[in-house]
């Protein structure tokens, strides 16, 4: 998928393209990353606010990606390390609807929650 790929080549203004204007991003949690993340700046927003809260980065592998012509579904494995905190290691799944061939709305679903939660917060 090609978000995915722009994204993990650190190509932000490219991974904008892949997103359509009033694109929902929606975080499972309880941590300060958590919540609805909303257009595309947003979105860039938070994988920024990521990666500045690693030590190192986030690390992310697509593991597969199932696509449709309305949805898509990508399996991720997703590790960070981050001072004072057990590193994090988590398998996940993005869910999401696709508009015009672009990204309209992207659900995480993370394997451990707890973990993720005590991770990012």
């Amino acid at each position: 998928m090609a978000l995915y790929a722009a994204l993990l080549a650190n190509q932000l203004d490219e991974a904008r393209r892949f997103t359509h204007d009033d694109v929902v991003l929606h975080v499972p949690g309880t941590h300060p990353l958590a919540g609805e993340h909303r257009g595309p700046e947003a979105l860039v927003r938070f994988v920024e606010a990521s990666r500045a809260r690693t030590d190192t980065g986030e690390h992310i592998e697509v593991l597969d990606v199932l696509e449709g012509a309305d949805h898509a579904a990508a399996y991720l494995h997703v590790t960070a390390e981050r001072a004072g905190k057990t590193p994090l290691d988590n398998t996940t799944v993005h869910l999401l609807r696709l508009v015009e061939g672009r990204v309209a709305e992207v659900w995480l679903h993370n394997w451990d929650n707890t973990t993720v939660n005590e991770f990012w917060s």
